[in-house]
């Protein structure tokens, strides 16, 4: 039923719109052509900076959190990139992320370190295979404390690229 003021339109207009003004961002289609790059180009990821290393890392990082959790980062074959999205988080600033991973990190791996090899990740992360077991309740809670955003990430991501010059913000 819609609603009298027309104001439930509004604001699903107001959403369409900043939807289409960040597809046509300098962000967007910086992102984008990173991706291309690190996936169309015989280089790769080595055919990147640094800092183009960092911004990548860490986004792979919140993408794959928000989409399905520090599981699904692990999981993916983003969990090699868990180094380099640390250090991303550190430097962006981002203590309480930080934090967060390295937490998640140890739920899933203890003191070991995190295989660069997916099938490697794989075998050791006890939640393969064990929808039952209890490292799910604890990546649950680390899940919904990254999603709270407590380093305000895309705003220091922005901020890190302008100042990297990998983009001008428009």
């Amino acid at each position: 039923m819609p609603c009298k003021g027309g104001y439930r339109q509004r604001i699903e207009d107001g959403k369409k719109q900043r939807e289409r003004e960040y597809e046509q961002s300098a962000e967007r289609k910086y992102w984008l052509a990173l991706v291309d790059r690190v996936f169309k180009t015989s280089q790769g990821m080595a055919g990147l900076s640094q800092p183009e290393k960092t911004y990548y890392a860490v986004s792979c990082l919140i993408g794959e959190v928000y989409n399905g959790g520090f599981d699904q980062f692990f999981s993916n074959s983003s969990g090699e990139l868990y180094g380099l999205a640390l250090d991303g988080l550190l430097e962006f600033g981002a203590d309480k992320s930080a934090g967060l991973l390295i937490q998640a990190k140890e739920v899933l791996f203890g003191d070991e370190l995190v295989p660069l090899d997916r099938s490697k990740r794989l075998k050791l992360m006890p939640t393969m295979g064990n929808e039952t077991h209890p490292a799910w309740g604890k990546l649950d809670l680390l899940d919904r404390e990254f999603y709270e955003d407590p380093d305000r990430l895309a705003e220091k991501g922005k901020a890190y690229a302008i100042s990297h010059h990998l983009y001008k913000d428009s």
